[in-house]
């Protein structure tokens, strides 16, 4: 049983780190590199956000 318990906390320990590097990555690329802030999809959990993020570029994203 304890086992168990240690794997799932080493699982989720393991999936933050990777999150956080990914939020390190993309402030780096999208802050540092390019003066703009991070966009919304990375936080937003929604099917739509590709299309809002496109709409936001100025990009007609029905455009294949």
């Amino acid at each position: 049983m304890w086992d168990q318990h240690m794997k799932t906390l080493t699982k989720r320990k393991k999936n933050m780190e990777i999150a956080q590097t990914i939020d390190n990555a993309l402030y780096q690329h999208y802050t540092i590199e390019q003066g703009k802030p991070v966009p919304n999809w990375r936080y937003i959990k929604d099917q739509d956000w590709w299309c809002e993020y496109l709409k936001n570029l100025g990009i007609d994203p029905r455009n294949p």
